[in-house]
């Protein structure tokens, strides 16, 4: 009996992690985090509005997390499934705005060496860093 409990606590550990900690977004907090807001309230800017403050810097990525799982083909895919996950960030952090800091187009190469020789293939994805911003007079 106990072994089926320990056995059942380790699955579940696994599970949240990969669930959970596998998610290619991350933030530095470098301003004051206000109350969340949904996501869709969170507005792109390319370039700084007026009034506003940095509540933080956040790095995304399109690669496959088994939290929002999808397979992106396209570059425009991929650059969709970022801006989501920035507004999702931002909202979290009580931003209501994000501005576009850079993206990228890097690719990854995976090597493996099995009985039938070594193999080599790529896959490419997407990043964006933007800064989450706190727009004190949003435009109507």
């Amino acid at each position: 009996m106990k072994k089926n409990n320990v056995l059942l606590r380790t699955i579940g550990i696994l599970v949240a992690f990969i669930f959970y900690g596998c998610y290619p977004v991350s933030h530095i907090i470098v301003g004051e985090v206000r109350a969340p807001i949904l996501p869709s309230e969170v507005v792109i800017y390319l370039e700084y509005p007026e009034e506003y403050d940095i509540i933080a810097r956040i790095d995304a990525s399109s690669e496959f997390a088994f939290r929002d799982p999808t397979f992106d083909f396209t570059w425009q895919q991929k650059m969709d499934k970022i801006m989501g996950r920035l507004k999702i960030q931002a909202s979290q952090l009580g931003a209501n705005g994000i501005v576009i800091i850079g993206t990228e187009n890097p690719k990854k190469t995976q090597v493996s060496n099995s009985e039938d020789g070594i193999s080599v293939s790529e896959s490419h994805y997407k990043t964006a860093i933007a800064n989450a911003i706190f727009v004190k007079k949003p435009n109507p």
